[in-house]
């Protein structure tokens, strides 16, 4: 694989919670990708594991950043001036689970809606981490003239790259493999390599400006994930999609009501990103998850 890509690629340690981890490595960078936050459900201090690293890291990355343009602007020979920072946000960002209606008064949530409800008290502290650091990030770039541009991706799946891989959305694929949770037509996702180009167009287009959301409209229809876990897997155990819109496969799109529906287009317009299909993301994850040994297929009748 390296061999295939132009090129290179240096590896660097830092503590993303430690004030100035990042000053030296961020010297000479012409842009800056901020990725690195705490994505979990479940935690016994939410503000504690989730809402104050998150806030911290952006902190001390945009601050490094900061500290490089002004040594720059001051004539530093050692540095020059980052010219932009992209910044990985969330939809959760853009609307929590108790959502207000969109600003624009139609049924689409766009870049300009912000979640104003969710809160530790309801139980969103993911929401919450997410909307207190890009609510920091816009702060820290209008008081020290950073050019950020912000990427809001859905539930990000797609085929993982390495055998120790975790976290949250291996889990989900990993569930629906083993034949331990039938798929549901809950998550709104996109897949990681959209997200990940997502990420080098707003580096790359110099017009590119504020917020950019990375989303399929509506949910993934369980439908279209039993389909696939049938085709990839056969002779294993696959338990029927779930309700609701569980026979929708057509168009790929749950049929449920009463989830939020999101407007991706501004990417598409002025980023030039097109989505992959999800049937696509999700064949392509369940067999990097089978081949990288993350999911074990169980046999039906075993």
């Amino acid at each position: 694989l390296a061999a295939s890509l132009p090129g290179s690629l240096t590896l660097s340690s830092a503590d993303l919670l430690a004030d100035g981890s990042f000053d030296a490595l961020v010297v000479g960078c012409d842009f800056v990708f901020h990725v690195a936050s705490p994505f979990f459900i479940d935690s016994t201090d939410p503000q504690v594991e989730l809402v104050a690293p998150a806030l911290a890291g952006t902190i001390n990355v945009l601050g490094a950043v900061a500290k490089a343009n002004k040594a720059a602007a001051a004539g530093s020979p050692a540095s020059r001036p980052v010219q932009r920072v992209v910044l990985t946000s969330s939809v959760a960002a853009v609307h929590g689970e108790y959502a207000a209606p969109p600003k624009n008064g139609g049924p689409l949530y766009a870049e300009d809606d912000f979640n104003c409800t969710s809160t530790l008290a309801n139980g969103q502290a993911y929401h919450v981490s997410k909307v207190r650091a890009e609510e920091e990030a816009w702060r820290m770039a209008g008081a020290t003239g950073l050019d950020l541009v912000v990427i809001c991706p859905n539930f990000v799946l797609g085929p993982p790259l390495l055998r120790g891989a975790g976290g949250t959305s291996v889990g989900w694929a990993r569930g629906l493999v083993e034949g331990e949770a039938a798929p549901e037509g809950t998550p709104i996702v996109c897949d990681v390599r959209d997200v990940a180009r997502a990420h080098v167009l707003a580096a790359e287009v110099a017009g590119a400006s504020g917020r950019y959301i990375v989303s399929h409209p509506g949910p993934l229809a369980p439908g279209t994930v039993e389909a696939v876990l049938r085709e990839r897997l056969p002779g294993c155990v696959v338990l029927p999609a779930v309700e609701p819109g569980a026979g929708a496969v057509e168009g790929e799109q749950g049929a449920d009501p009463l989830r939020p529906r999101i407007d991706g287009s501004r990417a598409a317009a002025e980023l030039g990103l097109a989505l992959r299909p999800m049937r696509e993301t999700v064949a392509d994850m369940v067999t990097a998850c089978v081949v990288l040994g993350l999911a074990t297929p169980r046999e039906a009748g075993k």
